[in-house]
């Protein structure tokens, strides 16, 4: 392949991935625990979050610990995301290519 060749398939898998990024930017997902709901998007940006449990709101000692589960859990499920939608679009070859997916 000469360089010509690799510097359009580079460019072809950049488009790509911002491609994915941005459905990714617009999937909407929803994780709900202890009467909080915390909603996200596939790159772990949170868009919104709901207090059901009228209690917690006047408990900042009892809200706290359920919003820091909720995002770590965000932040894991997004990796997730990210990493099956990049896998399907490329395979093993990113992972060989130094992106840490």
């Amino acid at each position: 392949m000469n360089f010509y060749d690799m510097i359009k398939q580079f460019k072809n898998i950049q488009e790509s991935m911002e491609t994915i990024k941005e459905e990714l930017r617009l999937r909407k997902e929803i994780i709900e625990r202890d009467g909080v709901e915390v909603i996200y998007n596939g790159l772990g940006e949170i868009t919104d979050i709901n207090v059901q449990d009228e209690s917690l709101l006047e408990n900042w000692q009892k809200l706290k610990p359920v919003l820091i589960d909720l995002i770590n859990e965000v932040q894991r499920s997004s990796r997730e995301m990210m990493k099956e939608e990049f896998s399907k679009k490329f395979g093993g070859l990113l992972g060989g290519m130094g992106f840490g997916l």
